[in-house]
């Protein structure tokens, strides 16, 4: 039987949620999921774990099952509200994350807190390196043009395009490229 081919019931990750940490045992329903961008394989634990939106969002898909450590179930209201008291722009993460995923891309961690996401052109992650990253701001806050110039330069070095998401007040996205033009006289 082909491994893709398994009935979509069976291909539900069982998670456990310790101290902040969303793991799941390294097994053939977790290779499925790495295959496609989700989690970071741990083979000398032999386990996955996920990152703050990468939970969220397979929980909110019905992807995932979570369970703490004592057995019971965990729901997304309550990871996110126990997440967010350590990462503050969770919320602002997630929807950018979530918009991403909801159009084919993969997504994986970016180099910082500012640059959030690396972005793979749809059918090249494990093919071809990331070639977008993003940063993520909120609409009507200011941007200071050297931070711009700042992320630019980074993306410049790693040969990847910059692309800007702008979270409006009713949590929708909207994405602008930034590129840096040299005008010569």
């Amino acid at each position: 039987m082909d491994k893709d081919k398994i009935d979509s019931t069976d291909r539900i990750i069982q998670a456990t949620y310790l101290n902040g940490r969303v793991t799941s045992p390294l097994n053939s329903v977790t290779e499925y999921y790495l295959r496609r961008g989700y989690g970071n394989r741990d083979d000398v634990k032999k386990l996955v774990e996920y990152s703050p939106v990468e939970a969220l969002y397979l929980l909110e898909t019905g992807k995932m099952k979570l369970n703490n450590i004592q057995g019971e179930e965990v729901y997304f209201n309550e990871l996110l509200e126990e997440l967010s008291f350590k990462e503050q722009a969770l919320w602002r993460d997630y929807i950018v994350y979530r918009d991403l995923r909801k159009r084919n891309y993969v997504v994986r961690d970016g180099f910082s807190l500012e640059l959030r996401f690396r972005v793979f052109e749809r059918g090249e992650y494990l093919e071809k390196p990331a070639k977008y990253l993003v940063a993520i701001v909120y609409e009507g806050r200011d941007l200071p043009i050297q931070k711009l110039v700042e992320w630019l330069e980074v993306c410049r070095n790693n040969k990847k395009e910059l692309v800007l998401a702008v979270v409006d007040r009713r949590n929708e996205v909207v994405y602008y490229t930034v590129k840096l033009v040299d005008l010569v006289p």
